[in-house]
């Protein structure tokens, strides 16, 4: 039988950024279904009725992000069903309440129920879709409920969000952060961070609806501060982007963070990406082209 290849270790040899690929919904419903019941897609999760198939796949192909969502607390249990960002969850009397739920929030209406405060960490431990989602996911994900103040943060563990071959693959909202390649070791440090109002710049994907050499840019800003004891997390960039790109094109772009200025150097590479382990196994990718840090700079500190 063959060796498993897993796309996350075939990833990190092939030294493909994770700085550069955040991406997060505006929107999310989360449905409390049993881990062991979930199937890909998941909207044929075992033991959904037909008209809630239905319901959930509707909501995907209207642009919402559907997940399902369980946990391993051993106290209580999970709300039916919950909107982010608008920290909304309820329970319903009946399916057909829960497909109305649903259907009006797909049209824009938040049904009714209690407000949770709580930022939401999303964990994708999804193995029906991904054997490394299973294999850091969980791990990460455990850790972080062992370590979370629960009135502060409302841990899931979830479908599959995206970015397979980073993972543990984690979702925050309502801030729409992506982290990946995230370890059950970071775990602390991850809540501390955000307990704090800061990104958890060592697993950062970059911030969502940007382009990728400002994604770039502003982690290598943000790390350097870090390195260098400067609390202070604000990036102002300058520069212009190029129309196209080119493998071994070159970017620098200036950035201001902390009172000191900074050159971000960076260069386009092309990776061979295979983003998921049934990719692998299929043997098939496709050449991607990123942008690559190169090095940060100070230039002077602002008067």
């Amino acid at each position: 039988m063959a060796k498993h290849l897993f796309c996350t270790d075939l990833c990190l040899e092939r030294g493909e950024p994770l700085a550069g690929t955040g991406n997060a919904p505006k929107r999310a419903l989360m449905l409390a279904w049993p881990r062991g019941q979930w199937r890909t897609p998941r909207w044929e999760s075992a033991g959904m009725s037909p008209e809630l198939r239905a319901a959930m796949h509707a909501a995907a192909k209207g642009g919402l992000h559907v997940a399902l969502i369980d946990k391993v607390e051993a106290e209580g249990s999970l709300p039916t069903l919950h909107a982010v960002p608008e920290g909304i969850y309820a329970d319903f009397t009946d399916e057909a309440a829960l497909i109305r739920a649903i259907g009006d929030y797909v049209g824009g209406k938040v049904f009714e129920g209690r407000h949770d405060p709580r930022q939401v960490i999303i964990v994708c431990t999804d193995s029906r879709r991904d054997a490394c989602c299973a294999r850091h996911g969980f791990s990460t994900y455990k850790a972080l409920v062992a370590a979370a103040d629960t009135s502060k943060f409302h841990i899931v563990q979830a479908t599959h969000i995206g970015g397979c071959r980073f993972a543990a693959s984690i979702v925050v909202m309502p801030q729409r952060q992506r982290y990946g390649r995230m370890t059950a070791a970071q775990a602390p440090a991850f809540l501390a961070a955000l307990e704090q109002g800061r990104v958890y710049v060592a697993a950062y994907k970059g911030r969502t609806d940007i382009a990728e050499p400002i994604q770039v840019a502003e982690i290598a800003a943000m790390a350097w501060a870090d390195r260098n004891g400067k609390a202070e997390q604000s990036v102002h960039l300058h520069g212009e982007l190029p129309e196209t790109v080119a493998e071994g094109q070159t970017l620098a772009l200036e950035a201001e963070i902390a009172g000191t200025k900074l050159t971000i150097s960076m260069h386009a590479q092309t990776f061979f990406m295979q983003g998921n382990c049934s990719v692998v196994a299929d043997n098939e990718g496709e050449d991607v082209l990123r942008w690559c840090l190169d090095d940060v700079i100070p230039l002077s500190a602002t008067p």
